[in-house]
């Protein structure tokens, strides 16, 4: 295995038993300080372990290898688990929603001292999760990450909200806080629910330009012309093309250079790391470009 794909396995891992231990830690806190705050919390918590488990998961299958049965190998998983994070992350910002209409209508009396303590103790933990599942590409990994970060700022939020009731008795301070944070997870869900979306209909790839592929593979010498294009993702950092490619009357062995160079072009500058190739002498009559991607 990858060193990359051992080091996110460990931080995965790592991740889950201590996004664990905050889900306990703030069910305690939550019942010691009175705090349906921090109760509202640790429920999102559990739905940050229920991704994190998902996305664990989704990558031990994606990394099996291909079969005859299964050409591809799994990597769908990933954005399977991917959509359904995103699904539960719009569950939980409406949650967010509801609960924060509540305590505006009866806002809750709370222990701030002991809620601050807890609150200070999650953000911690959080902080250092997200810091290590940051900057991914994978969409299971960037879902999970969305996960711990919201939680981060429900964190800050509760904090926020312990000092002011601390100092000042607003209790009203914490469920206008609750909507900003759900704001935010339901616009970074909406997200990752859309690029899911998109690589579940093979949809071509967002980064690529359909014309500016055309454009670099007529380029190439040799290249009479590109068309009946199709583009699209296998996941979300494996992307594929297939394409006719016309050219002048040549043998077999002289199109494998003409391959060749045309893979190094759509790796380095498109990203594109899986192609079939087909070579014509003569126009077959089927469209430039497929909008959609493959079919």
């Amino acid at each position: 295995m990858a060193r990359e794909h051992v080091d996110i396995h460990k931080n995965l891992k790592l991740a889950i038993f201590l996004t664990s231990l905050v889900l306990v830690i703030e069910i305690i806190g939550g019942v010691l300080s009175n705090s349906l705050a921090l109760l509202s919390d640790a429920a999102h918590v559990f739905m940050d372990v229920f991704a994190l488990l998902m996305t664990f998961g989704a990558l031990v299958i994606a990394a099996r290898p291909p079969t005859h049965g299964q050409t591809f190998g799994y990597h769908r998983f990933e954005i399977l688990a991917a959509l359904l994070n995103g699904f539960t992350l719009i569950g939980v910002s409406l949650l967010i929603f509801y609960e924060a209409y509540l305590r505006i209508l009866s806002p809750p009396e709370v222990r701030g001292t002991q809620m601050l303590v807890f609150a200070l103790i999650g953000l911690s933990v959080n902080g250092w999760v997200a810091f290590k599942l940051r900057g991914h590409r994978d969409l299971s990994i960037r879902s999970a990450y969305m996960h711990v970060l919201g939680d981060m700022l429900s964190s800050i939020a509760v904090i926020v909200g312990a000092l002011l009731i601390i100092l000042f008795s607003v209790y009203k301070i914490d469920p206008i806080l609750s909507f900003l944070i759900g704001g935010v997870l339901l616009y970074g869900a909406f997200g990752i629910v859309r690029g899911s979306l998109r690589i579940l209909l093979e949809f071509s790839p967002e980064h690529i330009d359909t014309g500016d592929v055309i454009h670099a593979i007529n380029k190439i010498d040799g290249i009479e012309g590109v068309h009946d294009i199709h583009l699209w993702s296998i996941c979300s950092h494996v992307h594929a093309m297939s394409a006719h490619v016309l050219v002048k009357r040549m043998d077999i062995c002289d199109t494998e250079e003409l391959a060749r160079v045309i893979n190094e072009t759509l790796r380095r500058d498109f990203l594109i790391s899986h192609t079939t190739l087909q070579f014509e002498t003569t126009e077959c009559g089927r469209k430039e470009v497929q909008e959609i991607g493959h079919s």
